[in-house]
Order: C-alpha cells, then structure tokens, then sequence
C-alpha cells in the first residue's frame, strides 16, 4: 500500500480513539469523582535510507543520507488525571469527600459461595444507607451501584440503626443515639481509604468504579503491591460533600474541535492519496 495511506489510516485510527476519549471526558463532566483521561501518541517505527551507499543510487539526487521516512503514529498511553474535583457541598452526612490521595473500597458480594468478596474502588462517594437483610434493625452504607463501603478490615461498614452516624475527618465514625441520650461515642470502625501506588494500573469497571488490571499482576504478584491501606488522617474526608469531576469543559471542547480537524485532515489525505493510485493505475493500463 502507498506509504501515505499508511501514514493517514493510521492516524484516523489514532484520533478517533483521542475523539473517544474526549467525548468521553465531557460526558462525565458532572459526574461525581470522574477523573478524566487524557491521551498521547507515539510514532509507528521509521525506516532509514541511506541513497549514499546503494548500489543503484541515483546521481545527482538531492535527498540527504541517511532520511528517516516514518508510517504514521498510533495511540501510546491513556492516562488517568488525578487532580483533585472541586468540591459540592449536599449536607447529607452520608456523602463522603476525600481530600487529597486516595480512594475508596466498595465490595460486592462473590458469586461463589463463602468466596471473598469482589473489592473495587471509586472517588464517589455518594453513598446512601440500605437495610441488612440478614439484620433488618441494622443498615449499610452502599453506593448508586450496590456496593458496600468497607472499613479498615475489608468488612462493610454496618450501623446500628438506633444511632444517628457521623464522620470524623480521619475517617472514624461517630454514633449517637437518635433518642439524644448520652454523648457520641467513637465506634470501632472507620472508613478504608487505599492508595493506588500507580492509578494508571487501574481498569474501568463500569459505574465510576476501578479495579487493578489483572494483566499487571505477574505470576504469585500480590495485589497488596499495588493497593495499600493508608493510615487514618493520612487523607481527610468531609462528611457532607461530594467530589466533582476534574473535567474543564472549556479545555475538552478545544481539545475534541483541534482532534476533529486533524481527522479530517487526514481523511481528505487518504482521499488524495487514493486519487494518486488511481491515476497511476489508468497510467498503466
């Protein structure tokens, strides 16, 4: 194929999957704790021609020695942008906001039975309290999705419901009985906040939600070589507030318009090039 069929079919593929991307970004501009991406190119391996020590070089041609002549680019690294969302004030005290590194753990119950729980983590936290099946007095914290927060052991946080709940900025909770007897108490638990130490090993899950690629984990690799549990006060958590999405829509726009020009920049390429063979061929004949 012509070379610059390949130069041009390649970047089409490339700034589509930026397009994406993008597009991707925008959408989620309100949603709670969306960390956008952003994607770069890397070029496709070049050859070098050296016209000087041929055999059958030309005389008198002009092209330099040793010319390195490329066959387009293609996508090299989609990365997370982990910049910190502006913050949106609810005042429920069930909405969770963690200040600085950090995610949350949610679990869903395995489909095995007595399996360990399958563990994701997000930056939403937009969490409501759900009855206990099993302890229909008691109540859990899930999210939008049904996972439950889990605590510091990996165990879903699980209140009583004779208490009223609050959050400590170190992640404890605070209990106090709705009849407004006594004084609050520390309860045991308090929230789990991980750090991912590379957030680019993270696979979407779907529902603003991550988990570790399992691609990344070499044979008898430990997932605790990527998640560690951080300390309490190591992050702050605001009780009452929501993480925005990092999304500057102005910025994506610009972004998306430049990537579509450049698409059809090399659409109407691949048009010309196509053209050229075509004449070439009516040449022949």
């Amino acid at each position: 194929m012509n070379t610059s069929l390949l130069i041009s079919s390649s970047a089409l593929q490339a700034y589509q999957q930026k397009i994406d991307t993008a597009a991707n970004n925008v959408a989620n501009v309100n949603t709670t704790g969306f960390k956008r991406k952003d994607q770069s190119f890397s070029e496709i391996l070049a050859s070098q021609i050296n016209n000087q020590t041929r055999a059958n070089a030309e005389v008198g041609r002009l092209t330099p020695n040793g010319i390195r002549v490329g066959y387009g680019t293609r996508t090299g690294l989609t990365q997370h942008d982990m910049t910190q969302g502006q913050p949106i004030e609810t005042g429920n005290p069930l909405d969770l906001m963690i200040q600085g590194k950090g995610f949350f753990q949610v679990g869903y119950p395995s489909a095995n039975a007595g399996g360990a729980n399958e563990v994701r983590y997000t930056r939403d936290g937009n969490f409501h309290a759900s009855p206990n099946p099993d302890n229909p007095r008691n109540y859990r914290l899930v999210n939008a999705n049904g996972g439950f927060l889990l605590d510091q052991n990996g165990a879903p946080i699980e209140i009583d419901g004779q208490y009223e709940v609050s959050f400590q900025p170190n992640g404890q909770l605070l209990l106090k009985n709705k009849a407004g007897q006594g004084v609050p108490f520390a309860s045991a638990q308090e929230v789990g906040i991980v750090e991912i130490q590379n957030p680019q090993s993270l696979r979407n899950m779907g529902g603003n939600e991550y988990a570790v690629d399992p691609a990344l984990l070499a044979d008898g690799t430990p997932i605790t070589d990527f998640v560690r549990m951080m300390a309490p006060g190591e992050s702050q958590i605001s009780s009452g507030y929501l993480e925005g999405s990092n999304v500057d829509l102005a910025k994506e726009m610009v972004d998306l318009m430049a990537t579509q020009r450049s698409f059809q920049m090399n659409a109407r390429a691949i048009s010309y090039g196509d053209q050229m063979l075509g004449i070439a061929n009516g040449i022949v004949k």
